[in-house]
């Protein structure tokens, strides 16, 4: 009943905040290409400053865990396409997993353009779809909405012991944001579809945290499952920041800022979040040229047949 009545004004303030938002984008194309240089001398810079503050070189880098992390890369790429086979469910529409992969990785990609070319490509393959305007842009902004408060409640669980100032209005504004867009989803999509992107987004924080043990891990740091939690926020936070493309550099000072409140020193944590956005680029960067090389070969292959069927015809 209470939900009910909330839904309406949750779907139109979602849309307030979709369209004040887009000419708040447009707004900031124009300093973008200045914002990608800037964040990549935040980027390089920090990386050079942190190799240097722990006294550890590239080569001393641990092999078996960036192993381990370039093999995580692929789940990952495939929790992208589910997100799109969700969104596209979500929308009343269909959309292939696989498609769904090269989607995201383009998405992933397109973050480094000096457009909000994420958001631009997710809604776009919805519309193409077949879902409308609308539905595909609040559908795009407010699960990526979701997948950072569940990621605030996930941190505040873990900084509870460490700092309950900062915990607590994490804890507080990310459960009251995860509850109302749950309850939107599950008014507009149905109770199966809000449970099954609850799930799928909680997963992604789990396989975030999961990369990042392992980026850290090659740093020779131990941080246990949980102690990563406040560093996927960082992640997270970074990469909806409208400042720099794709939180270049952002997500990296967030992660070191973030250190601060645990025993891992921030030079090690802007490393690994770092390492992390390395080999997830590299393996975006596979998929979409594995994409690319196939719709090139794709009509050579189907020229030769359809150049026998005329023959047949004529």
């Amino acid at each position: 009943m209470v939900a009910g009545r909330i839904l309406p004004y949750i779907s139109r303030l979602s849309s307030a905040v979709r369209m004040k938002s887009s000419t708040f984008e447009l707004r900031l194309t124009r300093w973008r290409g200045p914002a990608l240089i800037g964040s990549l001398i935040l980027f390089c810079g920090g990386a050079y400053w942190s190799f240097g503050a722990v006294d550890l070189p590239p080569s001393g880098l641990r092999s078996l865990p960036l192993f381990l992390l370039a093999l995580s890369v692929l789940p990952s790429l495939l929790y992208g396409g589910v997100a799109m086979w969700l969104l596209a469910r979500s929308a009343g529409q269909s959309m292939p997993v696989a498609k769904g992969t090269v989607v995201s990785a383009y998405a992933y990609l397109a973050e480094l353009l000096p457009l909000p070319g994420g958001a631009l490509v997710r809604a776009g393959s919805l519309v193409r779809a077949g879902a409308s305007l609308g539905r595909s842009s609040a559908l795009v902004v407010l699960t990526a909405i979701l997948w950072l408060a569940l990621a605030m409640v996930m941190a505040a669980l873990t900084l509870l012991p460490l700092s309950f100032t900062l915990a607590l209005p994490l804890l507080v504004i990310g459960s009251l944001a995860s509850v109302a867009i749950v309850a939107w989803l599950w008014s507009t999509a149905g109770p199966a579809i809000a449970l099954q992107t609850l799930v799928h987004r909680m997963f992604g924080i789990l396989l975030t945290a999961l990369r990042l043990n392992f980026a850290f891990a090659a740093l020779h740091i131990s941080t246990g499952f949980a102690g990563t939690f406040p560093f996927v926020l960082a992640i997270l936070l970074g990469s909806a920041s409208s400042i720099a493309p794709a939180g270049l550099g952002i997500s990296e000072a967030l992660a070191a800022l973030a250190a601060t409140v645990t025993a891992i020193p921030p030079a090690i944590a802007f490393l690994a979040v770092g390492i992390d956005r390395i080999f997830c680029l590299a393996g975006c960067g596979i998929v979409v040229l594995i994409s690319q090389i196939g719709a090139r070969r794709r009509p050579a292959e189907t020229a030769p047949a359809r150049r026998d069927e005329l023959g047949s015809n004529g």
